[in-house]
């Protein structure tokens, strides 16, 4: 997965009180904006440059895979957020502007390193794979 730049859109409700995600991407240079629903997703998409969008499937006023529909055609990259018992998953869902649902989910501990990895290449664009 490849992101062009550092602004992140965190979407859904829970969010609002992610403090270690949040601080994790700050931690990797990403900036973070959080928007509670598809409607504020919207317009902050609209008023800033966005690289990188990881939404909750289920939102107040749609679904994340809606949301993913809305992105379709912009330079961005997306993942899902699908709660699965105690955890999650995180599934892949545009690559820098190319839809790629049914790539393989990641665990959040494979979705940290993926993270990681895309601030590293943002830091050093000429670092090989």
């Amino acid at each position: 997965m490849t992101i062009g730049g550092r602004e992140v859109l965190l979407v859904g409700q829970s969010f609002h009180g992610a403090q270690s995600l949040t601080e994790r991407l700050n931690g990797w240079g990403f900036r973070c904006r959080i928007a509670g629903s598809m409607r504020a997703a919207a317009n902050l998409l609209s008023a800033h440059p966005i690289h990188l969008v990881l939404s909750n499937t289920m939102l107040p006023d749609g679904t994340g895979f809606g949301l993913v529909e809305a992105l379709a055609g912009r330079p961005v990259t997306a993942f899902l957020c699908l709660p699965v018992e105690n955890s999650c998953l995180w599934l892949p869902a545009i690559d820098d502007g190319k839809e790629c649902l049914g790539m393989p989910a990641l665990r959040p501990s494979e979705f940290a390193i993926a993270l990681e990895e895309m601030s590293r290449r943002l830091a050093d664009p000429v670092a090989v794979n």
